[in-house]
């Protein structure tokens, strides 16, 4: 049974489609450029998700600013969580082998975004600057283009 934004999509596919895809082809470009290749794009989204996740085991932030502030504090002060990311769940959610995602994941270590070990697996762990990169450009673009899209199909309802 199709939902009511599932009804909606099919009956405004045309008009709104091709807004979708730009919104992502936009987002894949500027992450791209950021984190050096596609793949690793992918692996560090995981990450990302992964730690968003840890976040909400936390607190129940919904507010951008609060979940932002908890974003930089859960950095600071390290996490524990019951979950670890292991380079063979990076690569059953991407569809990169295990050892595209372990050179990917030892390159954002290099570069500060992330740590690694046997025990903890992959861990969010970025430079105060990768951090506020990532929350005040990359994540205020997203959310920007992502309100402009979600205009869009208001508009067409």
């Amino acid at each position: 049974m199709k939902n009511e934004m599932e009804k909606f999509l099919q009956q405004n596919f045309v008009a709104v489609w091709h807004h979708f895809l730009y919104f992502e082809i936009n987002r894949s470009r500027f992450a791209v450029e950021n984190f050096g290749s596609a793949n690793a794009y992918l692996i560090f989204q995981v990450i990302a998700w992964h730690y968003i996740l840890v976040m909400m085991d936390k607190d129940e932030a919904k507010i951008r600013d609060e979940a932002v502030e908890l974003w930089f504090q859960l950095t600071e002060t390290g996490f524990k969580t019951r979950t670890v990311l292991t380079y063979s769940l990076i690569s059953s959610l991407t569809s990169l082998s295990i050892e595209t995602v372990r050179r990917h994941v030892k390159k954002l270590e290099k570069n500060s975004w992330v740590s690694y070990s046997k025990k903890e697996g992959v861990k969010f762990s970025p430079s105060g600057e990768n951090n506020k990169f990532l929350a005040d450009t990359f994540n205020a673009k997203e959310v920007k283009d992502l309100g402009r899209f979600l205009d869009i199909i208001e508009k067409q309802k």
